[in-house]
């Protein structure tokens, strides 16, 4: 082989050399910037016409200098090259921070592979708005989310995808996705904020009313003992406050001479004798018996007593006055040798078994509430912890200083261990029936809204505005906004709703 060359072939050779180094560099670069993109990271997104995957550099975004690798494709996964491609990352203004903006200087690197170049001033969240336009003027937006303190970018949200030739309609669903503050999340972020999602099922509800209960006596069972007659306390048997009495008990004996003379007048009365009126006298002396009788039985003197009388023939000077009801004495007005008049109030007596329980319950509560509906009493002080009772009342009225309702329980009290003014819990059990429920955890209150994110696939969360009903355990019955079978996000729901801007989105939902 000849080594001897002319200047000029020596030339030609190491131009074609020096083109070579170059092309070969150029290649590598271009290698590089293919090996970035296609590197494990977030999956392609479809907006408008494009698909589209954006990777951060470095993975955690940081202050100062970063990158956006921008993969473009179209809707078969061919690479889309020349396009042009804005990359605005800025920061909302908060309070007397004014709104912040860094514009990424685009270069494409590749063919369909774009490099955004952009600054961070401060460390926080950003919003990353990408517009594209091919050759051929179609366009379309992605935004994403990306922190200084977290991996990778989150999008939330773009222009809808084009629909394929041919193809249907998109489904209620598909178009649920351009809700504002539909974000989409993918799995290994989902993992990080701890989203959890459960479905929206017909749950068989049982609501439960906690309220403040205080014992009462039963006031239908209540007595008051007066005389229609006037006169002394001879001997007291019942003689204190507290004491409990049975029904027919002696109470006190009294004396009354206006009582002594009409008994006297009731066995001079013709026709009156030992067995009481004699059938066999004559229409007049009867009827005199009779009413003699008749004013002993409107003084409320037993008609036993009465015949006793007709029996012995001597009227009965300490006629003894028994408890119409049993009881615990409340009041006892007499003392031996008292004199009472007609009308006075001598005793008072109420039954102790059973009592009632008053339970204060708030006016959001008392729809739930209805005579008969079952009613525990808690008294983890006794040795009956708790006991069952029936709402017997529902007050018409509410109290104007607690703004409360009284309800009120009948409740077996056979030991008499439930004392009056006694205050307890009372829990009311309000059977709701098969109904449509959401987790009391999936709900976001967003003023006077109520608002739940719901599981559209694909990592696609959207807000949906819903109504409920009343409150069952940890679940809230629905009215309207949900159907069964949805899923819907029950924990981690404030990231989301951070992610989705929910308060700037508020007024849209």
């Amino acid at each position: 082989m000849n080594l001897r060359m002319g200047h000029g072939a020596a030339l030609a050779v190491c131009v074609a050399l020096f083109a070579g180094a170059i092309a070969g560099c150029v290649g590598k670069r271009e290698r590089t910037a293919e090996n970035r993109a296609a590197m494990p990271g977030p999956r392609m997104q479809e907006v408008g016409p494009f698909r589209i995957a954006v990777r951060n550099l470095p993975e955690t975004p940081s202050v100062g200098d970063n990158k956006l690798m921008i993969t473009l494709r179209d809707t078969l996964g061919a690479p889309v090259p020349g396009a042009a491609v804005e990359a605005v990352i800025s920061m909302p203004a908060m309070g007397a921070m004014p709104r912040m903006e860094s514009r990424g200087a685009v270069k494409e690197v590749a063919p369909g592979i774009y490099e955004a170049t952009y600054g961070v001033a401060m460390a926080g969240e950003w919003d990353v708005d990408l517009t594209i336009r091919d050759k051929e003027g179609a366009a379309a937006r992605a935004a994403y989310r990306l922190s200084t303190s977290l991996k990778g970018l989150a999008f939330s949200g773009g222009t809808r995808p084009s629909s394929p030739p041919g193809a249907a309609q998109a489904g209620a669903g598909e178009s649920e996705s351009d809700v504002p503050g539909t974000v989409l999340i993918d799995p290994s972020r989902r993992q990080a904020i701890g989203v959890r999602t459960a479905p929206v099922d017909i749950r068989d509800l049982q609501a439960m009313i906690r309220a403040a209960g205080r014992v009462a006596y039963d006031e239908t069972r209540r007595a008051e003992i007066s005389l229609k007659f006037s006169g002394w306390v001879r001997d007291i048997k019942v003689d204190y406050t507290g004491k409990t009495v049975q029904a027919g008990e002696v109470l006190f004996t009294a004396y009354s001479p206006e009582l002594v003379s009409t008994q006297q007048e009731y066995l001079m009365a013709p026709g009156v004798g030992a067995e009481g009126v004699d059938s066999a006298a004559d229409p007049a002396s009867r009827e005199l018996a009779h009413a003699a009788r008749l004013r002993l039985l409107r003084w409320d003197i037993p008609a036993s007593e009465i015949d006793a009388i007709a029996r012995v023939g001597v009227p009965i000077e300490e006629l003894p006055i028994v408890a119409p009801v049993g009881g615990v004495v409340l009041e006892k007005s007499v003392v031996r040798g008292s004199s009472f008049t007609a009308g006075q109030t001598l005793y008072k007596i109420a039954p102790t078994h059973p009592v009632w329980v008053i339970a204060n319950v708030y006016p959001y509560e008392l729809p739930l509430v209805r005579p008969g509906m079952a009613a525990t009493i808690l008294t983890p002080f006794l040795p009956e912890r708790s006991r069952r009772g029936r709402v017997a009342f529902v007050s018409p009225y509410l109290d104007p200083e607690t703004r409360t309702a009284q309800v009120r329980i009948e409740v077996p009290n056979a030991r008499g261990d439930l004392k009056p003014d006694m205050f307890l819990d009372v829990v009311l059990d309000s059977p709701l029936g098969k109904r449509l429920a959401v987790p009391e955890s999936a709900v976001l209150y967003v003023g006077d809204r109520r608002i739940v994110f719901v599981d559209l696939g694909d990592g696609r969360l959207t807000p949906r505005e819903v109504t409920l009903g009343a409150k069952a355990g940890d679940y809230y019955v629905v009215v309207s906004g949900l159907k069964s079978g949805e899923i819907v996000v029950i924990s981690g729901n404030f990231l989301v709703a951070a992610e989705s801007r929910l308060k700037s989105a508020a007024q849209k939902w």
